[in-house]
């Protein structure tokens, strides 16, 4: 494998770690667009799943863990991070059309682990309309994130192929 396959997932997880932890407000993540974005990052598949399920681990080692619900989060990321092997075509909107669709499977399933785990008793339709506030800034902050990962790699992709025809 080439150090450059591994170094640049490195640096743009750093980035987003960083961003995370210090620069962000809450409920503000990176995490669901960088699971989105790897496959345009680094063609290594065991990459481009087991870099964010990295980032919420550690995350998760500083912030803290949170019962069974924890096994609903992860899985969803799994899932989300294989989904976005067969989306990354290179177009922005195919981009934006998988952040959408992604923080809703986000929002079912790991919401629905919210309710098995009955922490206040609520019904599932409510867990659910409560739910709602937190995956909108989920929703933000990821198509957020994709916009400036899929801008910072066109405009990559942009000057590599300048090079190459020069």
């Amino acid at each position: 494998m080439k150090n450059n396959q591994v170094i640049k997932p490195l640096i743009f997880v750093l980035a987003c770690v960083i961003a995370a932890r210090f620069l962000l407000p809450a409920n503000w993540t990176p995490i669901l667009a960088l699971a989105l974005f790897m496959p345009y990052v680094t063609s290594n598949k065991s990459i481009q799943v087991l870099m964010p399920i990295g980032i919420l681990l550690l995350t998760d080692v500083f912030l803290g863990f949170y019962g069974q619900t924890m096994f609903f989060v992860y899985a969803t990321l799994i899932l989300i991070a294989l989904i976005s092997r067969y989306q990354s075509t290179g177009s922005l909107l195919s981009l934006m059309k998988h952040t959408v669709g992604s923080v809703l499977i986000w929002h079912v399933v790991v919401n629905f682990g919210v309710y098995l785990n009955g922490h206040d008793g609520s019904s599932l339709a409510q867990t659910y309309l409560l739910a709602i506030p937190f995956d909108l800034r989920l929703m933000a902050s990821t198509v957020f994130f994709s916009l400036i990962f899929y801008s910072a790699w066109a405009t990559k992709e942009y000057f590599r192929s300048s090079i190459e025809k020069a």
